[in-house]
């Protein structure tokens, strides 16, 4: 058994033991989908990557045993992974003093920017992909899900 296999099944356990703890909620009768609807459907859907994990495992073991040699791995770039922490961190903090849209904005654009390509030409796609994204969870737990989320001095 591979290591990706290995997890598969582990993922598959976990999303087993907390789909049913999340059918042990009370639902409301009120309430048409109720509460455990939504951490249902990530759950069969995380589950559903870990079967695809387990049979590209499975799939890859059987492939030609052809003489592939493992080259020279890249090196190790910990700067980026430093960065990506501090961003994460910078986004943690400024939560409560930027708001959520602004923080959130500034997160995917500063993620983005730590582990992707560093390229100037980049930048106005990176900046449509933090607006999108920003605007998406705004809109789909403010005006949908009715989550009201963190406000800040800017937004």
């Amino acid at each position: 058994m591979g290591r990706d296999t290995a997890i598969g099944i582990g993922l598959l356990g976990l999303c087993a033991l907390l789909y049913w703890q999340a059918g042990l909620v009370s639902v409301p009768p009120f309430i048409p989908i109720g509460p455990s609807f939504y951490p249902r459907v990530m759950l069969v859907f995380l589950a559903g990557l870990a079967v695809w994990l387990i049979v590209e495992d499975l799939i890859r073991k059987r492939g030609p045993a052809g003489g592939t040699k493992k080259g020279a791995a890249p090196p190790s770039n910990y700067g980026r992974v430093l960065w990506a922490f501090l961003v994460f961190l910078g986004y943690v903090a400024g939560l409560d003093i930027l708001g959520f849209m602004t923080s959130t904005f500034l997160f995917v654009l500063g993620m983005s920017w730590a582990v992707g390509p560093r390229k100037p030409q980049e930048i106005p796609k990176l900046v449509a992909v933090a607006a999108g994204t920003a605007l998406a969870c705004y809109l789909l737990f403010e005006k949908y899900l009715y989550v009201f989320l963190p406000r800040g001095l800017i937004f």
